[in-house]
């Protein structure tokens, strides 16, 4: 027995551990707009302090603040990553901002503003400075016409760093797009636990070591609760950790249920609080598509978008427990084949989270 307690407790140290790694290493977001006029456009994009001291000292005496003789010397250095903010593609070659100006506001936001000049029916912007920043940074860009409508808006990473502009479309009022409407995003919540292999394994793993009804529904029910919760505070950005943390620790979380599986087999009592605890972690998983959509709105404009796709992550959820579950239970009928699916199911469960865990951190 203290074999296994010791096992068990391993394991949630582990979890602990990558839950302060995931707090300590926030790679940020920062956004962008560019407004087009005739002749030129106006860019600007706003960053953390810390995002531009990653790539250029700053406070070179530390003391808090950026002095007048501070920003010339490090100037040599920031003008040319500051070109870099934003290219743009056209018909011409490929150009950086120019009539660069910059301030650091009182909560350390750096603003930096220009020019960009492009000719064509057709852009390309490009977030070039990106690249320079922690792995995970994001970037929210907006393309706007001369009156301010959008005409493109995506959200950038170092992997997907441009975003195609069709300037014809500058006085036409833009469609709703796809997947931006409740039914869009009620069916982007089912697509996305459908498609959730590592969700499913996680629930499948919880619920085969259960044989009560009742006890069924309320790990159900602490799941739900659990990642409506994260998925929420992710949307809102209350939370903010990266996606490159967040996935090998939905990973480590199934590991831990597989294996407690088979440790405790037939006595796998209190599995509520696993899916209390670990659901607040796959919540931020579930949160990662839906944030790439609601990139740029706030407040009230988040609501509907986040409870449409959150009732169709639970319906999804719903409809694959009630194929798996009969199944389940009609095996707790039969103890002398129950006796060898469970402990084979949970090291699958093992196999699989063991699988995703190795894939999200050292084959990336």
């Amino acid at each position: 027995m203290g074999t296994k307690n010791r096992l068990c407790g391993w394991l949630a140290t582990l979890l602990i551990s990558v839950a302060s790694l995931a707090l300590a290493h926030d790679p940020g977001l920062s956004t962008a707009a560019v407004k087009i006029f005739p002749d030129y456009m106006e860019a600007q994009a706003t960053f953390a302090r810390a995002d531009i001291e990653a790539l250029v000292a700053l406070d070179v005496n530390h003391d808090g603040k950026v002095s007048v003789q501070e920003w010339q010397q490090a100037w040599p250095i920031l003008e040319p990553l500051l070109r870099e903010t934003l290219i743009v593609r056209g018909n011409n070659d490929p150009t950086g901002m120019t009539e660069i100006g910059f301030q650091l506001d009182e909560n350390d936001n750096f603003h930096v503003g220009g020019v960009l000049r492009a000719k064509g029916a057709k852009l390309t912007v490009e977030s070039s400075l990106i690249k320079r920043l922690p792995r995970g940074h994001r970037q929210f860009i907006s393309v706007l016409n001369n009156q301010g409508t959008p005409l493109a808006e995506a959200l950038l990473s170092a992997e997907h760093d441009t975003l195609d502009v069709n300037t014809d479309a500058a006085d036409e009022a833009r469609p709703s797009e796809p997947g931006t409407t409740f039914g869009g995003f009620f069916f982007m919540g089912v697509e996305h636990i459908l498609t959730g292999y590592d969700h499913l394994i996680f629930l499948f793993g919880l619920l085969i070591a259960i044989s009560q009804f009742r006890a069924t529904l309320w790990v159900i029910t602490c799941f739900t609760l659990a990642h409506s919760v994260t998925l929420a505070l992710a949307a809102f950005d209350v939370v903010r950790i990266p996606e490159h943390i967040v996935e090998p620790l939905i990973a480590a979380t199934i590991i831990y249920v597989g294996v407690e599986n088979l440790l405790r087999l037939d006595n796998a009592t209190g599995r509520w609080r696993l899916a209390l605890i670990f659901g607040l972690v796959h919540g931020l998983g579930f949160a990662t598509d839906l944030k790439e959509k609601v990139a740029g709105m706030n407040g009230e404009k988040i609501i509907i978008p986040l409870l449409s796709f959150n009732l169709g992550v639970e319906l999804g959820q719903i409809a694959v427990a009630a194929l798996i579950l009969p199944v389940i239970w009609w095996l707790r009928t039969e103890p002398a084949l129950l006796r060898r699916v469970v402990p084979t199911c949970s090291a699958v469960v093992v196999l699989a989270g063991a699988w995703w865990l190795v894939e999200r951190t050292l084959m990336e």
